[in-house]
């Protein structure tokens, strides 16, 4: 009996409560992300303010445009306490420095998502996730003490560097189980993003001063990281390509117990075929990756496709005081257009990937074309960001189906970190409305057309397992016809330690043309028949 790594997680069930549960858990590291990147939207709100004096030449009503010509006038802040605005004097020749600060977390955060990326391939994903949480909800505290705008800048950079833990938490929900836990980890984070952005909004209604609103957040990070510290357990797929095998067999036992199926033990398996060999695979280095044109074509399209995505969503969230007389109602509005895209993946889970992604991309793109238009601009606001969520998380449902678990993670995360450069200048995008109202909607809208048409050829997805090693990835980009003419190097082989030896996954269901291209170089005997294992439902 041959037993694929794929098949024997499975055994521990595919969509079952475990996974349900880890899915939800895990989720929820999306909340401080989402407070950690978008704090100032509430923490640089326009501050309201009142001139003390009764000159006759002193403007009757007072704002932060006028009081830079009206500067004999004595003024006074309303709530001194509201906005970094008001408390480090962030205004006239110095207001553009609290439109900046978002892109010092950003900056962070595209630093952290390289560092953290390999530290979820290197030391697992769910340590990496514990220790980001608890470095970021302490950071965020430590944020609403500062006392200057420079010791704010820097703590919203270290903030930033540790808010990344959401993609590995992303990646380490999907290895556990097949296509249909992917879907709904997919779901689950669209709609903890959604909730998170609402949530924020409620928050910061009822808590208005801006250092008390950071706490109120850090203490909710807090809670969270309690509930997730005993929750997770390593991922197997993790485990096995680690050379733990043990600890990785126990933890898909528990999850079949959990989900009441049948436990597959080891010994009801020829080892000598399934588990020993393909699970002695390290790492591999992510520069297999630029070897070979069309991954560089295919990664280079992930990448900037995430970017633009990146850009359009966050330059409207930052548009929220713009979009309504209420930043608050501008708030909920904008969290409730990510929910059309948790039904959306939903209901095309089944669809093939390719032009699900590149058709909402297209209408995400044309949306953003519509804000130009000032009747229909918070509307098409909320429509673009829906799409645009939609075409944003299936990149990384793409990244899962088409790089292996050796550098899932780290793929997963540079693609982030290039994301976010689009985040980085989300805010300074939104400083051009100064110039001309609609500059910012043309700007990211055209950024975004490049990607969008290079994602027609992207390779498809749909039922695939998730690949577990290089040459699985190889298998998945490249058709059927083109295998027998690639030619497969040593260093693209999953077994570095031992590259004597025949991969076992190979025999557990691979191209042929790829194991007759391995075998022929190497004296190894060709793919041998499987028998697949019926997995309990």
């Amino acid at each position: 009996m041959v037993l694929s790594l794929e098949d024997y997680v499975l055994t521990g069930g595919d969509l079952g409560r475990y996974q349900i549960f880890l899915a939800i858990v895990s989720s929820s590291t999306i909340c401080m992300h989402t407070f950690c990147l978008t704090l100032e939207v509430f923490t640089a709100l326009s501050p309201t303010c009142q001139f003390s004096t009764d000159k006759w030449w002193c403007p009757k009503k007072c704002s932060l445009q006028n009081i830079c010509y009206a500067k004999k006038c004595n003024f006074s802040w309303d709530q001194p306490n509201l906005s970094i605005i008001s408390e480090f004097n962030l205004f006239c020749q110095d207001a553009y420095k609290a439109k900046i600060v978002s892109s010092y977390a950003f900056l962070g955060y595209t630093i952290g998502c390289i560092f953290w990326g390999w530290m979820g391939d290197k030391i697992g994903r769910v340590p990496t996730i514990h220790l980001c949480q608890f470095l970021n909800t302490l950071l965020l505290y430590l944020t609403s003490l500062t006392p200057s705008y420079e010791s704010y800048c820097l703590a919203r950079t270290l903030t930033g560097f540790t808010a990344c833990h959401w993609n590995t938490a992303c990646v380490y929900a999907t290895e556990w189980g097949g296509k249909k836990n992917r879907s709904f980890t997919l779901l689950a984070h669209i709609v903890y993003s959604s909730v998170a952005f609402a949530l924020f909004g409620t928050i910061a209604f009822y808590v208005r001063p801006w250092r008390q609103l950071i706490v109120a957040l850090s203490i909710f990070g807090g809670v969270v990281f309690l509930l997730m510290l005993p929750a997770l357990k390593e991922s197997p797929r993790w485990l096995f390509c680690h050379n733990k095998k043990e600890q990785a067999v126990k933890n898909v036992q528990f999850a079949a117990k959990v989900n009441g199926l049948p436990v597959l033990y080891i010994a009801d398996v020829e080892e000598d075929i399934v588990l020993s060999e393909s699970s002695a695979t390290e790492t591999e280095s992510v520069w297999l990756l630029f070897q070979r044109p069309r991954l560089i074509f295919i990664t280079a399209t992930f990448y900037l496709t995430s970017a633009a995505n990146v850009l359009i969503y966050y330059m409207l969230k930052f548009s929220a005081e713009k979009l309504s007389s209420s930043p608050y109602v501008s708030c909920w509005l904008l969290a409730l257009s990510d929910l059309p895209s948790a039904v959306v993946v939903y209901f095309c889970s089944d669809v093939k990937r390719r032009p699900v992604n590149f058709w909402v991309q297209l209408i995400a793109v044309a949306f953003c074309f519509l804000c130009c238009v000032p009747q229909v601009r918070l509307a098409s606001a909320v429509l673009c960001m829906a799409f645009a969520a939609v075409s944003f998380n299936y990149v990384y449902l793409y990244l899962a189906e088409v790089y292996p678990t050796t550098m899932r993670n780290r793929v997963t995360a540079g693609c982030i970190a290039v994301a976010e450069i689009g985040g980085m200048v989300s805010n300074p995008l939104v400083l051009t409305t100064d110039i001309w109202d609609i500059l910012p909607f043309l700007i990211a809208a055209s950024v975004a057309v490049g990607p969008t048409i290079a994602s027609w050829w992207l390779p498809e997805t749909k039922n695939r397992p998730l690949p577990d090693h290089f040459i699985d990835t190889l298998n998945i980009v490249y058709t059927p016809e083109e295998r027998p003419l690639v030619v497969v190097t040593d260093d693209e082989m999953a077994s570095p330690k031992d590259k004597t030896s025949a991969p076992s996954f190979f025999r557990a269901g691979l191209s042929a043309d790829f194991a007759d291209s391995v075998s022929s170089r190497r004296d190894i005997p060709s793919l041998v028949d499987s028998e697949s294992i019926e997995l309990a439902e």
